[in-house]
């Protein structure tokens, strides 16, 4: 769904690329932190803490990691 005028998209753009390589970077890492978190909601309290870990990855990524390789 493209529900983000291309107008909007080219000033975020403007203003991710106008910041430092780390500070893009930090920002990056920043993200992936909190959609760890966010995949973590509704996790069943009983998994290993493997299974923890595989549950939160196939949460963000589609798919478990041994399929990705």
């Amino acid at each position: 769904m493209e529900d983000t005028s291309q107008q909007d998209r080219e000033l975020v753009r403007k203003i991710v690329m106008a910041k430092t390589l780390e500070d893009r970077f930090l920002m990056c890492a920043e993200m992936y932190e909190e959609a760890k978190e966010f995949a973590k909601v509704g996790m069943p309290d009983h998994l290993s803490l493997d299974e923890r870990e595989i549950y939160v990855f196939e949460r963000i990524h589609g798919a478990n990691p041994l399929e990705l390789i």
